[in-house]
């Protein structure tokens, strides 16, 4: 007995390639570039892919915008020489700790955490 299945999907992340605002959270961030791959199962082992997709997506609230594979291969390309210390406060939503247990903040918690403290100066005042 042979067990097929299809569905089954694997996601490859390229990292930042530009920083935008994105037009359904409104904020200005960085846009990650994901290729994700539909396979065909034989023993539910991948065997062959059938369907792929190429994502622009917003690291804030994970809208993304699908690309075609030549605006995509482009990308890639610029995806590679991105300055890190340009989208050095920008994340992923599910790397919001680090291996080393610290929490990264967003820009929006950032804020708020800086507008705070300058309140409790101003009350000290």
């Amino acid at each position: 007995m042979i067990i097929f299945g299809w569905g089954y999907q694997t996601l490859k992340r390229f990292g930042p390639v530009q920083k935008t605002s994105c037009s359904k959270c409104r904020n200005e961030t960085s846009w990650h570039l994901r290729k994700v791959t539909s396979w065909i199962t034989l023993f539910f082992i991948p065997v062959i892919p059938y369907h792929m997709k190429y994502l622009l997506v917003c690291s804030d609230c994970g809208y993304s915008l699908e690309l075609e594979r030549e605006e995509f291969e482009e990308l890639k390309e610029k995806a590679g020489r991105v300055d890190e210390q340009f989208f050095k406060q920008d994340i992923m939503r599910d790397d919001m700790a680090m291996d080393t247990g610290r929490v990264i903040r967003t820009e929006t918690q950032i804020n708020f955490i800086r507008q705070m403290k300058e309140l409790e100066a101003n009350k000290k005042d």
